[in-house]
């Protein structure tokens, strides 16, 4: 995780320092700030609990979306019960979900009701998908410029689920080098797609929420979010 409490404040381990303790916003337990020359976060002490269903152990690739984001719109816990820790409460009334692992399509369903129910917030979905990415997911062109329908055997259903529920859009990393997301809807049965630079994504959606120094996507936003920062 990026942010935790310390000294009854949430802070990014860089500002606790290397070694310091707090406390987990969302289950209270004892964290460490990890500070190295490139990644800077907390870990659980003792290793991490089990999270409920449909979240998973944070990879670095989580860290690179989170990092752009300022304390007050990342990782905002949620819910009378603490039920859901939202990734990134997003610009334009969104809540924007970094997923990397497999999720159940019932954890998926409840975890954007919960959050329209709570926030009034429409749900990005940003899921990585460079595990099958040219194996068993292809893209078609179709006689609309720019355009592709998608060629995915076996789909993946909670993806599917995603990308055809009104209000909530899907974005696929397919390579995190490369300087595109690829945007997923589903018309007719079908799946479609179109390529969306990550300037144009960040503008849309975390632009506003970014800490100062990534805001109008400077600072080097574009090389933290292909890891080579």
């Amino acid at each position: 995780m990026l942010i935790a409490i310390h000294n009854n404040e949430r802070k990014r381990a860089e500002t606790a320092g290397r070694g310091e303790i707090g406390k987990c916003p969302w289950t209270g337990l004892d964290v460490k700030a990890h500070v190295g020359a490139i990644r800077q976060f907390w870990a659980y002490i003792g290793g991490q609990p089990k999270l409920p269903p449909g979240y998973e152990s944070e990879s670095d690739w989580h860290l690179c979306w989170k990092e752009l984001v300022d304390e007050a719109h990342c990782e905002v816990v949620m819910g009378q019960q603490r039920e859901h820790r939202a990734d990134i409460l997003g610009s334009n009334d969104t809540i924007i979900e970094i997923q990397r692992s497999v999720i159940d399509i019932r954890d998926v369903r409840d975890r954007t009701d919960f959050y329209f129910n709570q926030s009034n917030k429409r749900m990005i979905w940003v899921v990585d998908i460079q595990e099958f990415w040219n194996k068993r997911f292809f893209l078609v062109p179709t006689e609309q410029k720019g355009q592709f329908k998608a060629d995915w055997k076996p789909k993946r259903t909670w993806l599917w689920d995603i990308a055809k529920t009104p209000d909530t859009h899907l974005y696929l990393e397919f390579k995190q080098r490369n300087d595109k997301l690829l945007h997923c809807w589903i018309h007719k049965a079908e799946m479609y797609c179109k390529y969306i630079p990550k300037e144009i994504f960040f503008m849309q959606y975390i632009d506003s929420v970014a800490r100062p120094q990534y805001r109008g996507f400077q600072g080097g936003a574009l090389n933290i979010l292909q890891g080579l920062a």
